[in-house]
């Protein structure tokens, strides 16, 4: 017996496809191919169009509270959660892309807020985080919220379909990579540098862009 596919599933495989094409000019039959299913079967898992775009929605909400959860677990390591909050960061930016939310913003107003509220939230955690990290002086004392301002735009900006390889001769890697590692710097205070273990970030981050290839 083949297990039943789950509304999740789907909603795993339009992700990628709504980070780079307007929602709004989707239309059921574009959806339903996207997911590799019939129209029949898609309406059997979302009663619309509508419903698909609040699950989206209901997920990013989901992830970003997630991530609350990780900078406040003082059973991780201030440094390995400041790795974490990076990778988040960047799932944050691919799967809320600009095209994403100013589509929502205009279609789907209520959604946009929620978003927003949750965003908000999480920058809050994510500032009281890196502020605890400099009192304990782990972090180097700089301006938090600027600090996340600054990782949200470059990664959007790295994101970009035209940014790598067209203008400064980087891969989508490299371009990451090497951001990760300035933040590293700016953030970590020099005496705590050396204990950092990077092994796994790489890793991370090309199974992250892998996704979305």
């Amino acid at each position: 017996m083949r297990k039943p596919v789950s509304a999740e599933h789907y909603i795993s495989k339009i992700k990628p496809v709504i980070r780079k094409t307007r929602f709004s000019q989707l239309k059921i039959d574009d959806i339903a191919k996207h997911m590799d299913i019939s129209k029949v079967t898609l309406y059997k898992h979302f009663s619309s169009k509508d419903e698909i775009i609040e699950q989206v929605v209901e997920h990013g909400i989901n992830y970003l509270q997630q991530a609350d959860a990780v900078v406040n677990d003082d059973s991780v390591s201030f440094i390995e959660r400041f790795q974490k909050t990076f990778l988040q960061s960047l799932i944050c930016v691919i799967y809320l892309s600009d095209l994403f939310l100013q589509d929502l913003k205009e279609y789907y107003p209520r959604l946009f807020e929620t978003l927003v509220v949750a965003q908000q939230n999480r920058n809050k955690n994510l500032q009281t985080f890196f502020e605890s990290g400099m009192d304990k002086k782990i972090f180097n004392r700089i301006h938090a919220m600027l600090s996340l301002v600054q990782d949200d735009a470059t990664l959007r900006r790295i994101m970009e379909p035209t940014f790598s390889i067209q203008w400064y001769d980087l891969t989508l890697k490299q371009a990451v990579m090497e951001f990760y590692k300035m933040k590293r710097y700016q953030v970590i205070r020099p005496e705590y540098l050396d204990s950092v273990d990077d092994s796994d970030i790489e890793k991370e981050i090309v199974r992250i862009l892998q996704s979305i290839s």
